[in-house]
């Protein structure tokens, strides 16, 4: 998934290569080639769309998937990974690298403190403990 306005330029420069060397390959290939470049416009396509604020995260999303789409909801909200890093007194170098893992990494109080910045509530009603 494409997370940021620099990501989208690389994007948008791997499909121009792309499509530069297309006519130089055989039909095998170009297919592959050409799986590859729809792939990576349907990732500006939604890329352009959370820009658009065009994100609603669904509910009872399990822990995980939730981390898998704090991104998302920080783009469709408008925030770039400065802002956010602006935000929690962070470097957007660390943003870039929680997001690189989806979160995955990160203590729960920081998750929370995300989460309450992104304007997001979660309950973890739904856990069991453990017998």
């Amino acid at each position: 998934m494409i997370k940021s306005e620099h990501q989208k330029n690389i994007t948008l420069k791997r499909i121009k290569e792309f499509k530069k060397h297309l006519n130089d390959l055989d039909e095998w290939s170009s297919g592959s080639v050409n799986s590859i470049i729809g792939q990576l416009e349907q990732e500006l396509e939604e890329y352009e769309r959370l820009k658009k604020g065009e994100y609603t995260l669904p509910k009872n999303i399990p822990f995980g998937e939730l981390l898998k789409c704090i991104a998302k909801v920080r783009i469709s909200k408008g925030l770039s990974q400065q802002d956010l890093a602006n935000l929690l007194g962070l470097t957007k170098q660390q943003i870039n690298r929680y997001e690189e893992y989806d979160y995955q990494n990160v203590s729960l109080s920081k998750i929370n403190e995300i989460l309450e910045v992104l304007g997001l509530t979660v309950s973890l009603e739904h856990f069991k403990k453990a017998a």
